[in-house]
């Protein structure tokens, strides 16, 4: 073959490539540029020396004897923690690899707009909740899971899309199936929508897909070898005691609090992701319904999320009643003796949860997947309020539900594109909004990483 015509074929499909997917492009020298600050700390210390006093499977039959059944993240952490470096270079490809699924999931016609958007809402994440103990132990537990896990759906949104699946795709997605459900998050949101699809289709009375019942299998396996581990129940003990011994005497309502309450005071804390999703869900039904009442109720939805967040100086300064139930929002317990204040904050809770269902189920005309995801999202934190970890791990706990609400985000503004809703102008508005938003963000952690950095 003539070497300048591979030249030329290869520099078009080069060309090709980077046009199609340059957003992802920019978007993963984005991250990059943030690991480059980012330092070992915390239990990415301890990981890096646990093997200079056992061997390696010594190691992790010790660690799931005494404290988590995660001994496949655990194995792989003991490794990556010798090189930062590597780590770097693994976690951007991993979340952006794992963005493109999301994002592909919900974008079935290769929408760029949908793309662009998808990118900015992960910029918008806290990322500093993938910090807490250690950048490289939250991260294999958390980013990675979700990254892994959306790979493991690639045989099931190939086929929603009518696509074959080679044995390449299916062996990435069977090493991330079984490397997410090691996590127990990631796990019960993989049984459940692998569930949710081959209930899926029974009712469509079509071919059941082998692989969603070995992942289905796999993930149920997973589950029971995490609720049989000695290594979890010696931790839920040893945590009940030194971190949260007041745990110990809550009953089923107290845990319940402690599974919704904080749930909803993390999500308004961070202002941005759950606030876009609360807006433009009312958004799309404003531009639905004609009943005034409803349209009323709706501008005030829009109107009460952006005081919580955007506008709360001014929503504590206008009623100074309204501090003491939004500090109870993020109170690291169940509050005693300000039973007025702890009402209003739970009715703020149940007010943005049962809306956000009800409009949801309104939205898609009664169609029930938006809804799960939503439920299932919420479901993934609401769980940690019967651990007493629930405010040692507090933050990137909530790593899923964040994930879930920028898929539901993603699927409202393609709704409203179909719908032709979003005009030139609507369009170029809203693009600007999430782009400034984003960029504020990713400014403020690049400011924060070099900060930690220079001290």
């Amino acid at each position: 073959m003539d070497i300048n015509l591979y030249k030329t074929k290869f520099g078009k499909q080069l060309f090709s490539y980077i046009k199609d997917y340059w957003q992802y492009i920019v978007f993963f020298v984005l991250l990059l540029l943030l690991h480059i600050f980012m330092v070992c700390r915390g239990d990415d210390i301890d990981f890096q020396n646990y093997l200079k006093h056992k061997p390696f499977f010594d190691f992790l039959i010790y660690r799931y004897s005494t404290w988590s059944s995660r001994f496949i993240i655990e194995a792989c952490l003991t490794f990556i923690t010798k090189s930062m470096a590597l780590w770097a270079i693994l976690d951007t490809l991993l979340t952006t690899v794992g963005m493109y699924y999301l994002i592909k999931l919900v974008n079935r016609n290769n929408n760029k707009n949908i793309i662009f958007y998808g990118l900015l809402l992960f910029l918008m994440y806290p990322l500093f909740d993938v910090s807490s103990s250690g950048w490289m132990a939250t991260t294999l537990n958390y980013s990675w899971c979700f990254a892994l896990g959306m790979i493991s759906f690639i045989p099931l949104i190939k086929q929603s899309y009518d696509e074959k699946t080679n044995i390449f795709f299916y062996v990435l997605a069977i090493v991330g199936l079984l490397y997410a459900t090691n996590q127990e998050q990631a796990c019960l949101l993989i049984f459940g929508f692998n569930l949710l699809y081959l209930i899926n289709t029974f009712i469509k009375k079509e071919k059941i897909n082998k692989y969603n019942l070995f992942a289905l299998t796999i993930s149920l396996l997973a589950l029971i070898i995490i609720l049989i581990c000695p290594g979890n129940d010696a931790r839920f003990a040893q945590e009940l005691l030194y971190r949260y011994p007041e745990f110990a005497g809550y009953g089923l309502l107290q845990k319940i609090y402690l599974g919704t309450i904080p749930t909803f005071g993390c999500l308004l804390k961070d202002k941005l992701i759950f606030s876009i999703f609360y807006v433009l869900l009312n958004l799309t039904l404003l531009c639905n319904i004609k009943n005034k009442n409803l349209k009323y109720i709706l501008c005030f939805n829009i109107i009460f999320i952006l005081l919580l967040t955007i506008f709360k100086p001014i929503l504590v300064h206008s009623f100074p009643g309204f501090k003491q139930p939004l500090d109870l929002l993020l109170f690291k317990g169940i509050p005693q003796n300000q039973i007025k204040a702890t009402l209003v904050a739970i009715a703020i809770c149940v007010y943005l949860f049962v809306s956000s269902c009800l409009m949801l189920y309104k939205c898609y005309n009664k169609k029930l997947f938006p809804l799960i995801l939503f439920i299932a999202g919420f479901m993934s934190r609401f769980i940690l309020g019967f651990s007493p970890t629930i405010f040692a791990s507090r933050f990137r706990t909530m790593f899923f539900f964040y994930m879930i609400l920028i898929a539901l985000i993603l699927m409202l503004i393609h709704k409203l594109y179909n719908e032709n809703v979003i005009n030139e102008k609507r369009e170029f508005l809203m693009k600007i909004i999430f782009f400034v938003l984003a960029l504020f963000n990713y400014i403020n952690v690049f400011i924060l990483l070099n900060s930690i950095l220079v001290h």
